[in-house]
């Protein structure tokens, strides 16, 4: 019941852990290089962002509405010079 009281849009950003293997995985004797998770946009959403690790390594699958956040092409590259930092 406490959700359902809850207005449209409560939150614009989803951030999910989707924990992978961490040791190298085959598919069908093809090794399996990354990992995706691209979470669904939820309505009145803005942005979702899925982290994957996999094999010692991160990966981030971002899904965006464009038409809230046009500049989404520039959040890879700003992501990965925050992580450098």
């Amino acid at each position: 019941r406490v959700a359902t009281s809850f207005s449209a849009r409560q939150f614009n950003l989803l951030i999910t852990n989707v924990p992978g293997a961490q040791s190298q995985m085959y598919i069908a004797g093809t090794k399996l290089l990354e990992t995706y998770a691209v979470p669904p946009l939820l309505p009145n959403q803005t942005l979702a962002i899925g982290v994957t690790s996999y094999n010692g390594m991160l990966y981030f699958g971002i899904n965006a509405d464009r038409d809230a956040m046009s500049d989404v092409d520039m959040l890879p590259s700003l992501l990965r010079e925050a992580l450098d930092e």
